[in-house]
């Protein structure tokens, strides 16, 4: 069984084909380059008698850049993984409808690139498998409120602090269920972290959603 973070799993994906492709092409084209934010400098018109004091001092600019994780540690749980980069494949189901799904990370945690990069702020978005191919995600359900998690980039780490541990009906629920599920991975205003995987152990029937916001 494969774990394809809420928008990946065919109930998912086929309940609520509209949302999830609009959430998927929203942030995925929602982001600017460095070359589109960069802001072309106006001249000023000339002024005689501009005193000293009229001139504003230079700002070094900022060396922080928002960082693609690549590995994250849960110690309650003994979880240290890689993280990689996962986007999307168009799949076309046998009524002949075409709608998106996740690619899958194997023995590894895999962040969906429409979501946040660290050090940006917003909804960090990491899925996994829970009972295959590394099942790096099958021990979620161990987690509780106020449990520690940390993202590394680049050498350097992001510590968050889980808040909730959600199971949602998925295989079964209506289509306002597996609607209002998809919103867990989708752009929030708050630093945060969202791990998402099948549940049970040994079925897909529920979604296990683990939140966590930065620490500090």
């Amino acid at each position: 069984m494969s774990i394809q973070a809420i928008a990946l799993a065919q109930p998912f994906m086929r309940g609520i084909l509209l949302s999830s492709l609009i959430v998927l092409l929203l942030s995925g084209c929602g982001r600017a380059s460095d070359d589109d934010n960069a802001v072309q400098a106006q001249a000023a018109e000339p002024t005689r008698l501009l005193q000293a004091t009229q001139v504003p001092k230079p700002v070094a600019p900022s060396t922080e850049q928002p960082m693609l994780p690549d590995r994250i540690v849960l110690p309650d749980i003994a979880i240290d993984i890689p993280v990689v980069e996962l986007g999307w494949s168009s799949t076309q189901n046998q009524e002949g409808q075409i709608f998106s799904e996740w690619d899958v990370a194997e023995y590894a945690a895999g962040w969906h690139k429409n979501s946040a990069r660290l050090g940006e702020g917003g909804n960090v978005v990491m899925s996994g498998h829970n009972n295959i191919l590394g099942s790096v995600f099958r021990e979620l359900d161990q987690l509780k409120r106020g449990d520690p998690i940390t993202v590394w980039a680049g050498g350097q780490s992001f510590d968050y602090q889980i808040d909730q541990v959600l199971i949602v009906p998925e295989t079964y629920a209506s289509p306002e269920q597996r609607k209002d599920n998809t919103k867990w991975i989708g752009p929030f205003d708050d630093n945060r972290l969202t791990l998402v995987s099948c549940w049970p152990r040994d079925d897909n029937t529920h979604r296990i959603i683990v939140v966590a916001h930065a620490k500090g």
